[in-house]
């Protein structure tokens, strides 16, 4: 009977052992790469990646490479915001120099991420090579700064009978992307489709509510009841072609 214990709890052991070896080399398996910044010149297509920034706002002021989405490292949600882009598209990540890239870099890995690049010498080699950098004074997105609760995501499904939900942030390279066709929507169909913006920041309640997995999001309600979403960039004829299928415009 002693016998017996002991040898199971000995294969228990070893189960233990090798499922977290197995786990560990799993993670070490995707290993992250460090390129240089400058490589990034001879890209001609940016879709198929993420390009991430985890300098401070304040720093981006200064400028930041095109297509960029920005996390700061130092925000206490970084892993959460980090979760919320498309773990399947390989990501590069630069900072100044590279430290906190590289910092990024391995919490971004065991977040999941399947390529994971670190851009050495970050936005200062690349900058101190003339290079193209984006200048904004201020990023501004098509998402409302605005807190808003539950109960006015169901009053505002209730009193419309039309109603597109755009979530976004104003870190996110995609959500700006969609700015402009939001704009052309909001002029296509002022009249017939309430069409309200949320910032996913400001309005916590919304990862609850949609099980947020990847921003930006649009859902389509129709007598308050959903009868479509979609999470990413989408072509603004499509996105037409869906509003106008549960509508007779």
């Amino acid at each position: 009977m002693l016998i017996n214990l002991n040898n199971t709890l000995f294969k228990i052991k070893y189960l233990f052992s090798l499922t977290c070896f197995i786990s560990c080399f799993n993670v070490n398996n995707n290993q992250i790469k460090s390129i240089d910044i400058l490589e990034l010149s001879k890209f001609s297509n940016f879709d198929n990646l993420t390009l991430l920034d985890v300098r401070t706002y304040e720093e981006i002021q200064n400028g930041y490479l095109f297509n960029s989405t920005h996390i700061d490292y130092y925000d206490e949600n970084f892993l959460n915001k980090i979760n919320l882009l498309n773990k399947n598209k390989p990501i590069y990540i630069y900072c100044k120099v590279g430290g906190r890239s590289s910092k990024a870099a391995e919490k971004i890995l065991h977040a999941g991420f399947k390529n994971v690049y670190n851009l050495k010498g970050g936005f200062l080699k690349w900058s101190q090579q003339k290079l193209p950098v984006q200048l904004n004074n201020k990023i501004s997105l098509s998402s409302s700064s605005e807190k808003y609760s539950f109960q006015y995501l169901d009053s505002l499904k209730a009193n419309n009978s039309n109603t597109l939900i755009y979530i976004s942030t104003k870190w996110c390279a995609p959500c700006r992307e969609m700015s402009p066709l939001i704009e052309e929507l909001e002029n296509e169909f002022s009249e017939k489709l309430e069409i309200v913006k949320f910032d996913l920041d400001e309005n916590n309640f919304l990862n609850q509510t949609y099980n947020i997995s990847s921003i930006p999001m649009f859902v389509l309600y129709q007598n308050s009841e959903e009868v479509w979403r979609k999470n990413g960039i989408i072509a603004y004829d499509e996105i037409v072609g869906k509003i106008k299928s549960y509508n007779s415009y």
